[in-house]
């Protein structure tokens, strides 16, 4: 490798997480339940919505992987991109709920697009460059906390420009929503292992006999990212409602957002240091419980401790997230790598779309706290059924390895 393409590969890993901290530079997420609501929708309406989003990413997520790893992770970047910053723009024009539907549909295909490919490209590019191992391990760190400071940074932004208006919001989400376009065009593709273009059932083939097949922990890693993932998530939804209720101002939804998105950032670039310093069965057993602790927390505390219990759904998102998709990526072949990511967040957003509009009624029908009583179960269940097989896979495979050495 000559040192001009060295150099370019170097600035690769730069400008894809440039590119994916524009790319979830959300401005109009702190406020995004009451910008919907003034344009008609109500909580059930949102969580149909937010559904269908995921509809759109489940049908687009494998196919647009298993692009990225035929074709070049810039190609799929550059056009996923183009439908982000189309998205976006929608924003100045859609209106109900058919209209927010157009803006979530092109969304939702620049980002299953994104999906997977930008990870795939840091992991290609590091792996040529031949970095020690230790730094490539740390990856996903960067790339997770890239995207929280992100977040953080438009959620401050959001707390000024509320107090002009939220159509102010929504002109920079617009403006933000096509700088990933310009940061793509100028990404190098990196040298990678690619599959045979003219073999896609064997390629498909392939990839689904490695995640079954090699090793318990893989295939549990997978299944818990798809799942757990849920236990936070919904968090992001609902915060802003409870918010709402107990009479905090919109004003302060964007300092608030801004530094729970900090907390995550913070816990996903500690996070390998911390699996290190408790254990792997430790924190995994952490993060399995911050949840259930969080949701229970929500359900019965006032404005002042409630956005303190919020912090734990963001603590365990940025631990849980980095260390386990570090784990998953280190087991995945370079030549189908951005098809595997995309497979994960095929399973999380499955997921979503099953359960989705069922948490949006209970919302509706029940009150919020019931539905977070509802939740707190539910993330025990997700626990016993995913992370504990998977703590019982890690500890297997320790010892196996201890006999073989």
């Amino acid at each position: 490798m000559n040192a001009m393409t060295e150099r370019q590969l170097r600035n690769n890993v730069n400008r894809t997480l440039a590119f994916g901290f524009f790319q979830v530079f959300l401005v109009l997420m702190p406020v995004v339940v009451p910008f919907f609501e003034s344009r008609g929708l109500d909580m059930q309406d949102i969580f149909v919505l937010q559904a269908l989003f995921g509809a759109v990413v489940v049908l687009m997520e494998v196919p647009s992987g298993y692009v990225a790893d035929l074709f070049g992770r810039k190609r799929t970047l550059v056009v996923g991109a183009v439908f982000v910053a189309g998205g976006h723009s929608m924003l100045l024009f859609a209106e109900g709920f058919w209209g927010l539907v157009v803006f979530e549909t092109l969304l939702g295909i620049g980002s299953s697009l994104v999906s997977g490919a930008d990870l795939a490209l840091i992991y290609d590019s590091e792996l040529a460059i031949g970095d020690d191992p230790a730094r490539q391990q740390r990856i996903v760190g960067r790339h997770y906390a890239m995207h929280t400071a992100s977040e953080a940074i438009a959620s401050l932004l959001a707390s000024v420009l509320v107090l002009v208006s939220l159509e102010a919001i929504v002109w920079a989400q617009v403006i933000a929503g096509w700088i990933p376009l310009a940061i793509a065009l100028t990404l190098r593709e990196a040298p990678s292992e690619r599959m045979d273009a003219g073999d896609h059932l064997g390629n498909l083939i392939a990839i689904t006999r490695h995640l079954l097949r090699n090793g318990a922990v893989l295939r549990l890693t997978f299944a818990t990212i798809s799942v757990w993932s849920l236990t936070t998530f919904y968090a992001v939804w609902l915060l802003q409602k409870i918010w709402q209720e107990q009479g905090i101002a919109l004003a302060h939804f964007g300092y608030l957002w801004a530094a729970y998105m900090l907390a995550a950032a913070v816990a996903g670039q500690v996070a390998e240091r911390v699996e290190r310093l408790l254990g792997t069965t430790a924190l995994l057993v952490t993060i399995g419980f911050m949840p259930v602790l969080g949701y229970v927390g929500l359900a019965y505390s006032g404005p002042a401790a409630g956005v303190l219990v919020g912090f734990t759904f963001f603590v365990a998102r940025g631990f849980g997230l980095v260390v386990m998709k570090n784990a998953f990526n280190r087991r995945v072949p370079s030549r189908f790598r951005a098809t595997a990511n995309s497979l994960v967040s095929f399973g999380f957003r499955g997921s979503f779309l099953l359960t989705g509009p069922a948490v949006g009624w209970a919302l509706d029908e029940w009150g919020l706290t019931p539905t977070l009583e509802m939740l707190a179960v539910a993330s025990v269940v997700v626990f016993a059924v995913t992370l504990l097989p998977l703590i019982g896979a890690i500890r297997a495979e320790v010892v196996q390895a201890r006999r073989m050495a």
